[in-house]
Order: structure tokens, then sequence, then C-alpha cells
């Protein structure tokens, strides 16, 4: 987040699985939002992906 001035005064929190998958990820589908993936660091590609899909893939690795 350093690395974007409009990011400057953001601020990561840990937040647990479970309230990612019921709780964020509901609300972004709902919201009809995506999920960024991949959006910081060196080799950051960054990409969208729906919410049913990033469930889909974290609950297959479960």
């Amino acid at each position: 987040m350093d690395n974007v001035i409009a990011y400057n005064s953001f601020r990561t929190r840990r937040i647990e699985l479970s309230e990612f998958l019921d709780r964020w990820l509901s609300g972004l589908k709902r919201d009809g939002l995506a999920v960024g993936i991949n959006w910081s660091g060196k080799r950051a590609i960054g990409y969208d992906m729906t919410p049913e899909n990033v469930r889909t893939r974290i609950e297959i690795s479960r």
C-alpha cells in the first residue's frame, strides 16, 4: 500500500478465514464486486475473481 499514494492511509488487519468466507465474500457477492488477487509486490500480475470462484478455490484447497 505504500507504493500507491491514494492508499497510504489504509492499514491491513488480520481476519479469521471463517469471517472472510462467511461475511466478506457474501458481502462482495451481494454488492456485485470482485476480489482482487495478487495486486501487490514486485511480481504482481493482478487479476480479479468472483467471490464464488474465490470461495470454491479456498474450499478445494482445505
